[in-house]
């Protein structure tokens, strides 16, 4: 079947299906439970939360696609031209390590469990039915990744039918009958603030930076040319995370209408929400649901992880052998259970994401992207992002484990915006600011004596 018009332009149908495909990766066990949990803890203020959200797990997830079609490259290549090939390696695969088979991945199959564990009032402290369901769940991840070129098919042609369609069934019933009215947020600061900095738990911006070689593959695999490429891969990109806009609204409405009658977070208070709205049927039809999401998830990150170290390796380490090692890495991680991994991991994704906002939106935005010194800003400010997110890591892991600090809590307490968690967003806006003065003033300089 052609799939291209006469421009070689995917059509209409293969077009939406990919996005719809794109969605799916991005929907998983996160964007599809994590998003009500902000609407219950914002209650009327919802729709405030909803435009930081918006910005942070929307928005710049947009933008990560439109950064690797302006950048001309992967996720590695357009982060080595900024911070050089040592660091810029050390970085993505820090990343790619984290998002894939220490915490992201697993947390999808962790996530599932712990709704079928409530749906179906199964024991949630038995280990072996757990461990059971873990193998099983990546041994089906698997068979969707035999041949990277066909992911997105299998995805768009299976999963995302299926995750549609009872969503489209959760959501239409929360809408028109909600349990409740809102009340006020539950939360001290600003709802915009809590949005913004919460849209980093669903590390979407790098899933994007990831899943961009998955689409690379299968828009090749459809027949798309590379002069074509860049405008299918935005087309794409526009369409999923439209839907996914769509859904994330729909949810944080659902969730700031349980009006405070529901003292439950993430995955149990999604599954209850189901059960209240549709009865015990709700319930495993959601666990249905969370578990096609968090699978079309697993699939996405793993093939894109795996399409990673093909790439920094030359094709040294084979894509068959990568997936089956971040898979198994990953069964072991999902082992622990969803708690214990956003516990341990968590932090860490929250240090290193202020990074990747910086990259997204420098080769998202910034004209002449290849420019020499322009590079160098970006490098700077990334490099700050970074200093900053590591500091803020290492406060938050202190307050974990009560470990007092002492300069470095008073350090980092004393630092604009610490309390919401953006203490790294002013020392880097400072660093481009400067940069960028020294730029035109070098600039000027130069005009002046050549005249």
């Amino acid at each position: 079947m052609n799939n291209l018009n006469k421009n070689g332009d995917l059509k209409l149908p293969a077009l939406f299906m990919m996005g719809g495909a794109l969605f799916s990766m991005h929907f998983g066990a996160s964007s599809m439970v994590w998003p009500m949990n902000w609407g219950r803890e914002s209650g009327s203020s919802v729709l405030i939360a909803f435009a930081g959200a918006f910005i942070t797990s929307l928005l710049l997830t947009l933008l990560a696609y439109i950064a690797l079609s302006r950048g001309n490259g992967s996720y590695s290549k357009i982060a080595n031209r900024v911070l050089g090939k040592k660091l810029g390696k050390f970085y993505t695969i820090l990343t790619i390590v984290i998002l894939g088979p220490l915490y992201a991945i697993p947390r999808m199959s962790a996530a599932a469990w712990d709704s079928v564990v409530q749906a179906f009032g199964l024991n949630p402290q038995a280990k072996l039915p757990l461990i059971i369901f873990t193998i099983l769940f990546y041994i089906v991840t698997y068979v969707f990744l035999i041949s990277p070129g066909k992911t997105m098919d299998r995805i768009s042609q299976i999963l995302f039918p299926l995750l549609l369609i009872i969503v489209i069934i959760v959501v239409g019933k929360g809408l028109i009958d909600p349990i409740s009215t809102p009340v006020a947020k539950t939360y001290e600061g600003s709802a915009f603030s809590y949005g913004f900095t919460n849209g980093y738990a669903t590390a979407e911006i790098l899933c994007a930076l990831i899943f961009g070689v998955v689409i690379l593959n299968s828009l090749k695999e459809k027949g798309v040319s590379e002069k074509r490429m860049s405008k299918n891969i935005i087309r794409v990109g526009i369409i999923g995370i439209t839907l996914l806009t769509i859904t994330h609204l729909c949810h944080m409405l659902i969730g700031a209408s349980t009006g405070g009658t529901i003292d439950l977070t993430y995955t149990a208070l999604y599954t209850e929400v189901s059960t209240q709205l549709l009865g015990k049927a709700g319930g495993i039809l959601f666990s249905v649901a969370l578990f096609f999401a968090a699978l079309t998830t697993a699939i996405g990150m793993t093939s894109g992880c795996a399409e990673f170290f093909l790439d920094i390796t030359q094709g040294k380490v084979d894509y068959k052998k990568a997936s089956i090692s971040i898979l198994v890495l990953s069964t072991i991680f999902g082992c622990m259970g969803l708690s214990s991994i956003l516990a341990f991991l968590g932090p860490i994704l929250d240090g290193i994401y202020p990074a990747a906002i910086v990259l997204v939106i420098y080769y998202a935005l910034v004209p002449n992207n290849q420019d020499e010194r322009r590079l160098k800003i970006c490098s700077y400010a990334m490099i700050t992002a970074l200093i900053f997110g590591a500091i803020d890591t290492i406060y938050t892991y202190g307050i974990k484990l009560n470990i007092n600090l002492g300069f470095l809590n008073k350090f980092y307490e004393a630092l604009p915006l610490s309390s919401e968690k953006l203490a790294w967003f002013p020392w880097t806006m400072a660093v481009v600011i400067i940069g960028s003065l020294i730029i035109i003033c070098k600039k000027t300089k130069i005009e002046d004596v050549a005249s």
